[in-house]
């Protein structure tokens, strides 16, 4: 997560979780399908 915000800002791990729950639900909206992204418990996320 370091990586991904190199201004130094602090970020937990619950930011990513609301990123991916906002992504969830614009993507169930488009699609009709809420089930795209799934979460791999000790891994991170999974897109099919």
């Amino acid at each position: 997560m370091e990586s991904s915000y190199v201004d130094g800002r602090i970020v937990s791990d619950r930011t990513v979780d609301s990123h991916v729950k906002n992504l969830r639900k614009k993507v169930s909206q488009a699609s009709g399908n809420e089930y795209l992204i799934h979460s791999i418990y000790g891994v991170g996320y999974k897109v099919e």
